[in-house]
C-alpha cells in the first residue's frame, strides 16, 4: 500500500485543478533504467511534467504545498518501452490476410486506440508499432497531442516495406527496387512516420518465404540512405540469417527478431554475424513472447511441441547474440499471434530467461530502447530533465523480474495516467 499526502487529480490533457509545484515519490527501491544497481533510501521529484531531482531521501525534501507520494515495499523506475508491436492488430491469431481485408482503417485505428490503452495500464509509457495500413495508427499520435486519447507516446512506422508477395502485404508497403524504395520511404516520413521498418525476409504472411532473405542488400542501402537523409532510422525484420547477412552490410540501425533461420534449419546460428552486428553497433529486439505465448495456449500436441521447440531456440540464441556483446531491446511483438498488450512482463521473463538478470532486463526495455530510437535525451531513465514518465510496481523489480506484473501507479509526463483501482 501507499500513501499519498496531498492529491491532485490529473488527466492525459492536463490538470483538473491548479497543478502543484512537484510531486516527491519515495519507493523503497529506485532503478534508474541505466543499468545501474538498485537504489534504496532515494527519491523523486518532478514538476511541470519534467524530473527536477534524483538523490538520496533525505535530501529531497517536501513543502506544504508538494504532493508526496509514499510506496514502501515498491519499486520506482523509468515508465516501459516496447519497440516492438502491432497495436491495429486483435492478439487472436485471426488469419492476418482474411483479418485485414474485413476491417477498415477507421476499425484498425479503434483497435489500435483499445490496444495502445492496454498497454499503458501495463506499465508501458512508449510503444513503436512496427507496420500497420494507412493511417490507421499514425492518426493516433495527433489524437494523443490534441488531448483525444490517454494512450502511450507511439513511435510509428505507417506501412513496412515488403517485397511484391512479402510478408506484411496487407498494410500497403509493397516495393521493389531502389527507386521503389526510396518513394516509399519519402511518402512515409512526408506522412509522418517516426521511423522505416523493412521486411528483410519473409514471415508470418501466407505465400511469404521465412527462410530467405526478400530485399537485396543495394535496396537496402538505399532506404538506409534515404531514410538517414531525411532524419529516420531503418529497422529491418529478419527471420533468415541471410537476410541479417543482408541488413548488416547495408548498416542498418537495428534488427527485428534476429532469427537465424535456413532453408530447413531453424538453428542455424552465425557466431560471426553476432560479432558483426556487436561491432557495428546494431541493436537487435528478440521478440520471444510469442512462442512462449503459441506454446502455451495450444492444446497438447504436435503444434504446440513445435512452438515449445521454437522457442527454447530463441531463447538460446538471444543468450549467444548478448554474450557477443549484441544490445538487447525488449519488444513483445503484441498483436501478432495470441500476444496481448496487457501483459508485457511475459517478453521481458523471457528475457531474463536468456541470462541477463532483472536489472539488464529492465535496462532492455528502457533506458536502452529509448538509446536505440534516439530519444534517450527525452525519456527512458530517470535522470533530472528527462520525461517524467514513471512506473511504480509492487515489491523489488530488482531481485525479481515478476515485479513487473504488479503494476501499481503509471505516471506518463509528470501525470498520474493509471493507478490501481482507478476505473
Amino acid at each position: 500500500m501507499f500513501w499519498v499526502t496531498v492529491c491532485a487529480m490529473y488527466s492525459i490533457q492536463g490538470c483538473a485543478c491548479e497543478a502543484p509545484m512537484r510531486t516527491l515519490i519515495y519507493p523503497e527501491w529506485l532503478i534508474d533504467g541505466t543499468g545501474g544497481r538498485a537504489k534504496e533510501a532515494y527519491a523523486l521529484a518532478f514538476e511541470e511534467g519534467s524530473i527536477a531531482a534524483v538523490g538520496p531521501a533525505n535530501e529531497i525534501t517536501s513543502s506544504q504545498q508538494d504532493v508526496v507520494v509514499r510506496a514502501p515495499g515498491m519499486s520506482l523506475l523509468p515508465g516501459l518501452i516496447n519497440m516492438h508491436a502491432h497495436l491495429s492488430l486483435a492478439s487472436d491469431n485471426a488469419p492476418f490476410i482474411a483479418y485485414m481485408n474485413a476491417h477498415s482503417d477507421v476499425a484498425l485505428g479503434l483497435r489500435a486506440a483499445h490496444n495502445a490503452a492496454a498497454s499503458l495500464r501495463a506499465g508501458v509509457t512508449a510503444i513503436r508499432d512496427c507496420g500497420s495500413r494507412g493511417r490507421s495508427v499514425l492518426d493516433l499520435i495527433g489524437a494523443r497531442s490534441d488531448g483525444l486519447l490517454k494512450i502511450p507516446r507511439i513511435l510509428a512506422a505507417g506501412c513496412a516495406l515488403t517485397i511484391s508477395g512479402g510478408h506484411m502485404r496487407p498494410f500497403g508497403g509493397e516495393v521493389d527496387g531502389v527507386d521503389g524504395c526510396q518513394q516509399m520511404v519519402r511518402r512515409l516520413v512526408s506522412a509522418g512516420a517516426d521511423f522505416i521498418k523493412m521486411a528483410g525476409s519473409g514471415g508470418g504472411t501466407p505465400g511469404s518465404l521465412t527462410d530467405y532473405p526478400s530485399f537485396s542488400v543495394s535496396e537496402i542501402e538505399a532506404t538506409v540512405e534515404t531514410a538517414h537523409g531525411l532524419g529516420r532510422r531503418v529497422t529491418v525484420h529478419c527471420t533468415a540469417t541471410a537476410a541479417i547477412q543482408r541488413a548488416l552490410a547495408a548498416r542498418v540501425d537495428s534488427l527485428e527478431h534476429g532469427y537465424f533461420g535456413a532453408p530447413g534449419n531453424f538453428q542455424a546460428f552465425d557466431q560471426r554475424l553476432a560479432d558483426g552486428l556487436a561491432e557495428a553497433r546494431i541493436s537487435v529486439t528478440p521478440t520471444l513472447q510469442v512462442f512462449r505465448d503459441m506454446a502455451e495456449v495450444l492444446p497438447a500436441g504436435a503444434e504446440r511441441d513445435f512452438w515449445q521447440s521454437r522457442r527454447e531456440v530463441l531463447v538460446t540464441n538471444a543468450a549467444r547474440l548478448r554474450r557477443a556483446g549484441v544490445r538487447l531491446t525488449a519488444g513483445s511483438d503484441a498483436g501478432w499471434r495470441f500476444t496481448r498488450f496487457d501483459n508485457y512482463w511475459r517478453e521481458l521473463e523471457e528475457m531474463h530467461g536468456c541470462g541477463m538478470s532483472p536489472i539488464d532486463v529492465v535496462h532492455a526495455a528502457t533506458g536502452a530502447a529509448a538509446e536505440a530510437i534516439g530519444r534517450q535525451d527525452e525519456f527512458g531513465a530517470l535522470r533530472a530533465g528527462l520525461s517524467a514518465d514513471l512506473l511504480l510496481v509492487e515489491g523489488n523489480a530488482a531481485e525479481s523480474i515478476r515485479a513487473l506484473q504488479s503494476v501499481r501507479s503509471v505516471y506518463l509526463e509528470g501525470h498520474l495516467v493509471h493507478q490501481e483501482g482507478m476505473s
